[in-house]
C-alpha cells in the first residue's frame, strides 16, 4: 500500500492501529490523501519548510509513532504534527507553488520523482484535507510501509 494521509479521530485512529495488516477497509471510510513513495523523511523536510520550526523538534515529533501496538512488519502510523496541519490549511496558491518548489529542491526530492508538480498537488490535497480535519475536529496521521 504506499503511504496515506488521513484525518481521524483517536477512536478512528484506534480502528485503523488495530487493522495494521489490511487497515485498507478502515481507511476507505476516511478521508485520506494517497500520496505514493513519499517517505518520513520528506514529511520531515515539508514539516520544517512549512513550519520553520526547530529541526530537531520536528524530526522527534514526527518520528514517534501515532499509536503503539504489535509489530506488524514495516507499517507505521505517524502523526502530522498540529503546526503543520494548521499551516497547510490555510495556505494560498501562490503559498503552494512556492512551497511546491522549495520542496522539489529540498534534499534532492526531485531525484526520486518529487518533481516542483508532483509536490505541489500533494501539497494542494494535503490542505484540503487539513481543512476538512480542522472543520470536523480530527487529527492529522500518515501511514507508511516499508
Amino acid at each position: 500500500m504506499p503511504t496515506v494521509f488521513f484525518a481521524a479521530r483517536p477512536d478512528e485512529l484506534a480502528m485503523v492501529a488495530a487493522t495494521h495488516a489490511d487497515s485498507t477497509a478502515m481507511l476507505a471510510v476516511l478521508d485520506t490523501v494517497a500520496a505514493g513513495d513519499l517517505d518520513p523523511a520528506q514529511l520531515i523536510d515539508l514539516d520544517l519548510l512549512v513550519t520553520r520550526n526547530d529541526p530537531a523538534e520536528v524530526r522527534e515529533a514526527v518520528l514517534t509513532p501515532a499509536h503503539e501496538g504489535p509489530d506488524d512488519g514495516g507499517t507505521v502510523l505517524l502523526p502530522v504534527r498540529p503546526a503543520l496541519g494548521s499551516r497547510l490549511a490555510h495556505l494560498s496558491d501562490h503559498d503552494v507553488d512556492a512551497l511546491a518548489e522549495r520542496w522539489a529542491a529540498a534534499d534532492g526530492a526531485a531525484d526520486g520523482g518529487w518533481d516542483a508538480y508532483r509536490c505541489g498537488q500533494l501539497i494542494r490535497s494535503l490542505s484540503l484535507l487539513a481543512l476538512l480535519a480542522c472543520a470536523d475536529g480530527r487529527e492529522l496521521f500518515v501511514r507508511f510501509d516499508s
